[in-house]
């Protein structure tokens, strides 16, 4: 499939790399919908499996799609304009707003105007934050695919929570010593890199992004997808609960795919037909227009 390369300005002149997938084949775009913004997960990028899987099923059925990377790309890469260090090490999650909004004012730059946002991982937090938080009314309907579970509470609570308690512990202790920066390896919730702003920036008491506290926000339509096999603490049932919590949302549906793996990477076929669908069954009045 040929795509077009990408990249364009956020509000504070970062680059920000992505892959243009137009409308191809005989199929016309079936909804209100007409364009999805795509979002990676932790350490990931535009062009992961599943994302790139995503954009070329939604193409080939009329949907223009942009597969985008946010600040928050790969596990840390540094940015000489500002010299600063970015990547999933050092990301604030709340400052990949602009990088959403960029991608979505680069799709309405193009003729398109109603935007669907989808995201996989630590994307689908991320552009159901943007739904609950930014009011744009551009986003017909939001798909967090595999959303992940930022509670310290829920965490303290599971049978993680030994291992959970010294990762806080750690990033305390390196800000306390001034440093916020400072990196050190993680196992749980997620095996990575982290500085310890970052990692209490997600994980810490103040919950900035449990999304079951922001999900009565969400007004546009939501479809939440994961896989059975999604059974580690920071998964689980997450998709479900974030549905129920989205108690203003004009519709929301959930969906658990069988022997899904997390993002659904074995089951890209499952999960795209899902979308398709989903994108289908929406009408005018559903997405606001």
């Amino acid at each position: 499939m040929i795509v077009e390369l990408v990249s364009l300005l956020n509000n504070d002149g970062l680059r920000l790399d992505g892959a243009f997938y137009p409308p191809i084949g005989s199929e016309h775009m079936a909804g209100p919908v007409d364009a999805v913004l795509l979002i990676h997960g932790s350490r990931g990028n535009f062009y992961d499996g599943a994302t790139r899987s995503m954009a070329e099923d939604l193409s080939s059925q009329g949907y223009a799609c942009l597969p985008l990377n946010t600040n928050a790309h790969d596990t840390a890469w540094y940015n000489p304009d500002s010299r600063e260090f970015k990547g999933n090490a050092f990301e604030v999650l709340a400052d990949t707003c602009i990088d959403i909004q960029a991608g979505i004012d680069h799709l309405v730059e193009r003729g398109y105007r109603s935007v669907g946002l989808l995201g996989h991982s630590m994307g689908a937090v991320r552009v159901a934050y943007y739904a609950a938080t930014q009011e744009d009314r551009r986003v017909a309907t939001v798909v967090p695919v595999s959303p992940v579970r930022l509670s310290y509470a829920y965490f303290m609570e599971s049978e993680d929570s030994e291992e959970f308690a010294v990762n806080i512990d750690i990033a305390c202790r390196l800000i306390a010593e001034g440093n916020p920066e400072g990196i050190f390896r993680v196992g749980h919730p997620i095996p990575q890199l982290f500085s310890a702003a970052s990692f209490l920036d997600k994980h810490g008491p103040d919950e900035k992004y449990n999304l079951i506290n922001h999900a009565h926000k969400i007004q546009v339509p939501m479809l939440t997808l994961n896989g059975s096999l999604e059974t580690h603490s920071r998964l689980r049932d997450m998709a479900q609960d974030l549905a129920a919590a989205a108690v203003n949302s004009s519709k929301v549906e959930t969906m658990m795919v069988e022997g899904g793996e997390h993002s659904l990477v074995n089951r890209t076929s499952e999960a795209s037909d899902a979308v398709i669908k989903w994108l289908a069954a929406l009408t005018p009045e559903s997405v606001g227009i």
